[in-house]
């Protein structure tokens, strides 16, 4: 069975997604980054988008800025703070 990673995306008023995914990807300053299960601890400041993948899957979320969040396989997206 594949490694998962339990995301939470949220922001104040609701809930867009909460559920086990095999990666995470997002854009920071910097560039794009990905999320992998047993990934290390890491906080970072994200736009623009958050890719979801599940598999052969993708579910995609626009976003105009967040707050992302990584530790012990479970990654919790902040929206719109």
């Amino acid at each position: 069975m594949e490694p998962k990673i339990h995301v939470t995306v949220k922001n104040r008023e609701n809930v867009f997604f909460d559920g086990d995914v095999s990666a995470v990807t997002s854009f920071n300053d910097v560039g794009i980054f990905d999320i992998l299960p047993r990934h290390e601890n890491f906080i970072s400041l994200i736009k623009d988008k958050i890719i979801l993948h599940k598999g052969e899957a993708q579910r995609e979320i626009k976003i105009n800025q967040g707050v992302l969040k990584a530790i012990n396989n479970k990654v919790s997206i902040y929206l719109d703070l």
